[in-house]
């Protein structure tokens, strides 16, 4: 079990790994055309190939906390008993994936051939001023998300992409910091592109608790959605009933509200 866990784990932090490098390479865009065009849809379609089993795992730690976090024994009993069945869910969901794909291997197969071209990309030619562009240009689709997420009528497809285009920003703000970490050479242009972020982006405190915050009502979402695709029991209707609303105001009270002014 502590090897299948792992594994849950290793292809939750591919995920992000493959978003990272999504992020980066949109900063890139300009400069690469068409070839940053085709290695992204690659890019997103292996991540898109393990979003079932990232979001099966994602449900199963989530029981598991509010498990833990409970009130009462009662709570417990239910959130643990839930966990279990989305547990058997997630292994029977990883057994179907490995039965098609053997040990991830034409998954991995793609990772390698990714990563070589990636790694043949001309970075060194990447000017800062198509950097900024590309920055500005995240800013701006932050702000279209976020004028239709917090709409009265907003549907759930909104809210996650609202949540998709702050992660990506705060991916791309990360990147610039390792940057300047890494490549001391850099630090002059890295430090004039972070400078003119934080003038025109919220604090990158503000767009990490926004990502956090449509995150934990994404999770509570796929949890629901997880909770009713199980077969009909007394476990799957109690733990309906107790599942906890996304809280007050949820994302919206800490969203940034001119992600993309003077951009």
């Amino acid at each position: 079990m502590a090897g299948t866990t792992a594994r849950h784990r290793g292809v939750h932090e591919a995920r992000k790994a493959i978003r990272r490098l999504r992020a980066v390479l949109e900063l890139a865009h300009a400069r690469f055309g068409r070839r940053a065009q085709r290695l992204d849809a690659r890019l997103k379609t292996l991540a898109g190939s393990l979003s079932a089993l990232r979001d099966a795992h994602v449900v199963v730690d989530l029981a598991g906390r509010l498990a833990r976090r409970a009130t009462d024994e009662e709570e417990r009993r239910r959130w643990s008993a839930a966990r279990r069945r989305l547990v058997v869910r997630r292994q029977q969901l990883l057994a179907s994936t490995l039965a098609q794909d053997p040990a991830f291997a034409t998954r991995l197969a793609e990772v390698a051939r990714l990563e070589t071209a990636l790694r043949r990309l001309p970075w060194n030619r990447l000017d800062p001023e198509d950097v900024r562009r590309a920055l500005a240009r995240s800013l701006r689709r932050v702000e279209r998300a976020r004028v239709s997420a917090t709409a009265t009528a907003a549907t759930v497809e909104q809210r996650h992409r609202w949540r998709r285009r702050l992660r990506r920003l705060r991916m791309q703000w990360n990147a610039l910091k390792t940057l300047r970490q890494r490549e001391p050479e850099s630090d002059p242009a890295v430090r004039r592109l972070l400078a003119w972020l934080r003038r025109k982006a919220p604090g990158f405190r503000t767009v990490s608790e926004a990502v956090d915050a449509l995150g934990a009502e994404q999770d509570l979402g796929l949890l629901r959605v997880a909770l009713e695709a199980l077969p009909e029991s007394q476990v799957r209707t109690e733990a309906l009933a107790g599942l906890p609303g996304p809280g007050p105001g949820g994302a919206r009270s800490v969203a940034p509200a001119d992600a993309a002014q003077n951009t």
